[in-house]
């Protein structure tokens, strides 16, 4: 799992500029913001554009399509939620963005990569330096530190076996994006995340604020709740594991949870009185002991996922909405109070998992997943579901 990109570097200089490109008359002279999502993709590369559309009032809709640089922009009008991923012919992400749709989306800059430990002696201090387009490239290793991070800023790690950031079994966030819009995380083992003194025996007992994730934030956003200072991330490529929480969005926290591996947590996945719009997709969640999804006012899209093994697959409390559909179920504990096996292209079947002992997620020729997901415009499309389906299915 988890290939590493290097762009072009500065003879003896650990910050790496991007590659060389050719860029647009007009885009180098200081394009103004735009609600478009833009994607830098180097010049003459064709590239899978990995498109995730939420409106207001109809599910996701997953497309995908090919493109080529070295600017790939994607409207998003219409939309509540967007996400776009450029792919290249080996599966690797080239570019990224989440937003808001209808928001103005800041022109990156030069589009640094910053390493650690390279250039920088912490992952923070990376974090601080870097602006709107800039990477943080973590080199391989074990991290103990607890991140804030950036509006458009990548954090991206050597791979999720190889780059871990451990919480040390403290009840205190890993990942903090609240106030960020456009993040990413990408190439982690995030885990080893403890429990707070509050609330310990329900997960949606208390607001979001009382609890410790992996990932986590809080949408309380702006002084008078503006719509475009809610937070935004794309999760991809990372392995979530032995957490008391993984992922916590609270109050109005946008995120694209995408094909990540959720593993040995007590509740994998919580939107706590959420109110607004997440995609959960393409992503394994295995041995979780309580829940590996659990929401309440939230709407939130479930779909394309292998859930096996856990406590609750899926439970929502209060008003909710969204799409669950295409999900593999097997030998989980109870099924929820929302999906129905055989309705929606929800199906319990074992995936034959290849080896989850030794975190490898694939399955086995043969195994139901392979055809179980759905994407395209009316989600007819069989695709593989799990953490290796769709276009961003190869790490």
């Amino acid at each position: 799992m988890g290939r590493e990109r290097r762009g072009g570097s500065t003879p003896g200089s650990s910050v790496e500029s991007p590659p060389d490109e050719a860029l647009p008359e007009g885009e180098a002279d200081a394009p103004e913001a735009s609600s478009d999502l833009r994607l830098r993709v180097p010049a003459g590369v064709a590239v899978t554009l990995d498109n995730v559309h939420v409106s207001a009032d109809a599910p996701a809709v997953l497309t995908a399509e090919s493109a080529t640089g070295p600017i790939v922009s994607v409207p998003t009008a219409g939309a509540a939620l967007a996400s776009a991923v450029a792919v290249d012919e080996h599966g690797q992400v080239v570019d990224a963005m989440t937003s808001a749709a209808g928001c103005p989306v800041p022109p990156a800059g030069e589009g640094r990569v910053l390493v650690v430990p390279d250039a920088y002696a912490s992952i923070q201090e990376a974090i601080d330096d870097a602006v709107y387009g800039d990477t943080v490239r973590v080199e391989p290793g074990t991290y103990q530190e607890h991140l804030r991070l950036r509006s458009g800023v990548k954090l991206v790690g050597a791979g999720a076996t190889r780059t871990i950031l451990d919480g040390q079994g403290l009840g205190e966030n890993l990942i903090d994006y609240t106030g960020a819009q456009n993040a990413v995380v990408q190439g982690f083992t995030l885990g080893n995340v403890g429990q707070t003194d509050v609330c310990p025996d329900k997960v949606l007992g208390c607001s979001g604020n009382h609890y410790a994730a992996a990932v986590y934030a809080d949408g309380h956003y702006g002084d008078n709740f503006e719509e475009c200072a809610r937070p935004s991330l794309l999760l991809s490529h990372n392995v979530i594991q032995g957490n008391d929480v993984g992922v916590m969005l609270y109050f109005h926290a946008l995120a694209m949870i995408r094909n990540n591996i959720f593993v040995g947590n007590t509740h994998a996945f919580v939107a706590n009185h959420l109110n607004d719009h997440s995609v959960v997709a393409y992503n394994v969640f295995y041995a979780n002991d309580a829940h590996a999804v659990i929401a309440d006012a939230a709407t939130l899209d479930v779909l394309n996922n292998v859930i096996v093994g856990s406590g609750v697959a899926l439970e929502q409390e209060h008003v909710q909405r969204g799409r669950v559909r295409c999900n593999v179920l097997f030998a989980n504990t109870a099924t929820g109070n929302v999906i129905v096996p055989g309705e929606d292209g929800n199906i319990v079947a074992d995936p034959l998992l290849l080896d989850p002992d030794a975190l490898d997620f694939h399955v086995e020729s043969g195994s139901p997943a392979l055809t179980a997901g759905c994407w395209g415009e009316d989600g007819a499309e069989p695709v593989a579901a799990g953490a290796h389906g769709g276009p961003l299915g190869i790490w």
